[in-house]
């Protein structure tokens, strides 16, 4: 058997995450976390971002943060995208007649992702910040 015979059975018996793109099938579940925008301002507070599979294999999600004080609101997830071990995304923020946008990114490691995210409003920076978030243990039920 000759060199590039080996090459394309290991390939072709490589776990399906490890033989080509990376898979988006590690982000899917529930992470909570918390972000904090540079001087206190939006979206600070405890933060719980859930992804899920979206028609034709793309990424949806949703996020919820509890503000400081108590303020709660919730936004949508799009453009989600994994390339090597970065994770991307916008989050739309429907809280008045301008929507806020939040475009976030960070390295995902082990079940963590420690981030950045720029928050704009009619294409205009009005906030900045970090975050992290923590997959959450799937819950298993008792028999």
């Amino acid at each position: 058997m000759n060199r590039v015979s080996v090459v394309i059975m290991l390939v072709c018996f490589l776990p399906r995450g490890l033989a080509g793109a990376e898979s988006t099938k590690v982000l899917i579940g529930s992470w909570s976390g918390k972000a904090t925008g540079a001087g206190g301002g939006p979206p600070s507070g405890d933060i719980q971002v859930t992804f899920a599979k979206g028609e034709g294999g793309s990424l949806k999600g949703k996020i919820f943060v509890k503000g400081e004080g108590g303020l709660q609101y919730s936004g949508e997830m799009s453009d989600i995208t994994f390339k090597k071990k970065v994770v991307s995304a916008k989050a739309t923020f429907k809280l008045g007649e301008n929507p806020l946008v939040a475009t976030v990114t960070g390295p995902l490691k082990r079940n963590t992702i420690d981030g950045t995210f720029l928050v704009t409003s009619k294409g205009e920076k009005i906030g900045e910040g970090t975050f992290s978030i923590t997959k959450d243990s799937p819950v298993t039920r008792a028999k």
